[in-house]
């Protein structure tokens, strides 16, 4: 397993609990990286997805929570083709490069539902199809698994 702008690893903590081994993160702020350091110590770390030349070989699954900065209502709504949220173009870039993980999570903010009449959605959407993949979505709340904050979030899997 593969986390691409990782964070502070939510996303590759939950899949490792359930058991994906994780073989590499990319994660650009110093701060989240210093926390996966910490929480995934044996495993190599990117800062820099626009340099990362290839996903390791046998990925199986590729987890993504990319820059929602230009997709948030609480941003500058620049939308998908705004500096940081056009970075998921990065993903489908490895993706294309490895051929095909069999498994992607994306993970954003739902305002990318609304904002622009929906074209970040049909952005990825139509990346994915490129690719190959079938997806489904839904927008999930994080108070529906015992957290104490109304925080919800797109996840696709494809």
């Amino acid at each position: 397993m593969v986390g691409l702008f990782a964070g502070i690893g939510g996303l590759e903590l939950g899949l490792s609990e359930h058991g994906w081994r994780t073989e590499l993160l990319c994660e650009i702020d110093p701060g989240a990286q210093a926390v996966l350091s910490t929480r995934f110590a044996n495993v190599p770390l990117h800062t820099d997805i626009t340099r990362l030349r290839a996903l390791p070989p046998g990925t199986e699954l590729v987890a993504a929570g990319f820059p929602c900065q230009d997709l948030s209502q609480a941003g500058r709504t620049a939308g998908i083709g705004g500096t940081r949220s056009s970075l998921v173009d990065e993903v489908f870039r490895l993706v294309r490069r490895k051929r095909g993980p069999r498994w992607l999570i994306i993970e954003n903010v739902p305002f990318m539902l609304q904002l622009g009449q929906g074209a970040a959605m049909q952005h990825i959407t139509d990346a994915l199809a490129d690719l190959g993949y079938t997806w489904a979505y839904r927008v999930v709340d994080a108070r529906a698994f015992g957290l104490p904050q109304r925080r919800q979030r797109v996840l696709m899997l494809a």
